[in-house]
């Protein structure tokens, strides 16, 4: 990721979700018009946006996305995230070339276009933004096309990743979560970890609270298919 991480425990929670999004990301820049990408996840809470990928950008220009003058107060949000899935370039957006995120922010840096777009999964409406910037007049077609066909597996991605980055998993309870994973059942995992079945039962109803799930299932589901516990890291 791009933030520093505290512990080997929080890179491994995250790791191959990300490296998805970057690899994705990535070749938005290289094989399009595109010349920054980043990602952004919305808490289900608060609406707070987190920063969880960037490629090319200044680390200021993309952290200004996290803020409430442009989440609450820049022209044209509430507009994107009101239609999830549909991209919405400079140009689509009614003066917003006149707005301090504009001028203040893009054009300093070099960018002259972009376009951002809401992420949505069934059950949330927006779950996260995409942020695209170009250097040229025009989005590039490649770009909003490779974004348009990638936009529902991003979606997928950033939902993981930001219920994890929210969750805070303690360290033990990232252990529990990848036993989980592996199909033990509490009592295997109390011997394994040498702790009693109760300890392990209240630590499984935490991550099931913090991971928003209704089941062990659906969080070793939620684990396996993004890889966001990778045991070797969390048994270090």
């Amino acid at each position: 990721m791009d933030h520093a991480t505290s512990s080997p425990l929080e890179s491994a929670l995250e790791v191959r979700a990300s490296e998805r999004c970057r690899l994705l990301a990535e070749t938005l820049v290289r094989r399009t018009g595109a010349h920054a990408v980043g990602l952004m996840g919305i808490s289900a809470e608060d609406g707070t946006h987190l920063v969880l990928l960037n490629v090319d950008y200044a680390p200021e220009t993309l952290d200004h996305h996290a803020t409430r003058h442009y989440t609450v107060h820049t022209p044209g949000v509430r507009q994107i995230l009101q239609r999830p899935g549909a991209l919405h370039s400079w140009d689509d957006i009614a003066d917003f070339r006149r707005t301090p995120l504009a001028q203040a922010v893009y054009e300093p840096a070099g960018f002259r276009n972009g376009m951002s777009v809401a992420l949505a999964t069934p059950g949330r409406p927006a779950i996260g933004m995409l942020h695209v910037s170009t250097r040229e007049d025009r989005m590039d077609p490649d770009t909003l096309n490779l974004v348009e066909r990638s936009s529902h597996v991003l979606a997928e991605w950033v939902d993981a990743m930001t219920r994890f980055r929210l969750a805070r998993l303690s360290e033990r309870q990232a252990q529990i979560l990848c036993r989980v994973r592996e199909g033990l059942s509490n009592a295997e995992i109390a011997t394994e970890l040498v702790i009693s079945p109760r300890t392990v039962t209240t630590h499984v109803e935490h991550i099931l609270r913090k991971l928003g799930v209704a089941n062990r299932t659906q969080a070793a589901v939620l684990a396996e298919r993004y890889g966001l516990v990778a045991p070797a890291l969390i048994d270090a």
